[in-house]
């Protein structure tokens, strides 16, 4: 599966199966937390078969049913941690769903996973990404549209890779479904500012939208972040 398949392909998953994450899943999976975690300045960990994992834990959206694997998303307060978070959470989310695996990224539960990470100086637990074989594969949420979230200089035409880049954007899963972010195309035609709204997690989900926009633009695209 490519990664812009999987973006279509995920959708948030609250109830499992009791199948297990077979090993080599695990170990690739781990290899992709490693590089992020080198990358991003993360503690990004994986916690596998943990029965206690979400026990307790509540939501305003749901319950989590049989979910007892995650990746804890850890970071300390460095400038920026916010939306590496989401950066680099979206490349383990995806990551895990081009290996057959049904995710939801979690919020609201930095508290409730101190007793299950290890941590360092000034880090916190932050967000966590439950995995494992859904009871079914979730559904696609409501969206706003393009033209909401994307912003063109008066009289250009829009090139194919920005439409293409939002609209990968827009299936990037965000706090509430909120959606609170827009993508601005500069005159130069090759520049792209990504900005965040108010709201929770605004920030992180903005993190998650721009590696989104970066697979929908394509790998050969040659454009910047300003």
């Amino acid at each position: 599966m490519r990664l812009d398949e999987a973006i279509h392909a995920r959708h948030v998953v609250r109830h499992y199966t009791d199948k297990p994450v077979a090993q080599d899943v695990a170990d690739e999976l781990q290899r992709t937390i490693e590089r992020c975690n080198r990358e991003g300045n993360l503690s990004m960990q994986l916690k596998l078969n943990d029965p206690a994992a979400f026990e307790g834990f509540l939501t305003d959206y749901g319950i989590y049913k049989n979910a007892r694997n995650l990746v804890a998303i850890v970071s300390d307060g460095t400038n920026g941690w916010e939306e590496r978070c989401g950066y680099y959470g979206a490349h383990v989310l995806l990551r895990a769903t081009q290996l057959g695996l049904d995710t939801g990224w979690v919020r609201q539960f930095g508290r409730h996973l101190r007793k299950h990470v290890a941590l360092e100086g000034g880090e916190r637990p932050r967000f966590a990404i439950v995995f494992g074989y859904g009871v079914n594969h979730g559904h696609q949420h409501k969206s706003k549209r393009y033209e909401q979230v994307a912003r063109v200089p008066e009289g250009m035409d829009t090139p194919t890779w920005f439409r293409n880049g939002v609209q990968a954007a827009l299936l990037a899963p965000t706090s509430l479904n909120q959606q609170k972010f827009t993508f601005t195309l500069q005159p130069d035609g090759r520049s792209v500012e990504a900005k965040a709204g108010l709201g929770p997690c605004t920030r992180t989900d903005l993190g998650i939208a721009k590696y989104h926009f970066e697979i929908g633009a394509g790998s050969d695209t040659d454009f910047a972040w300003v």
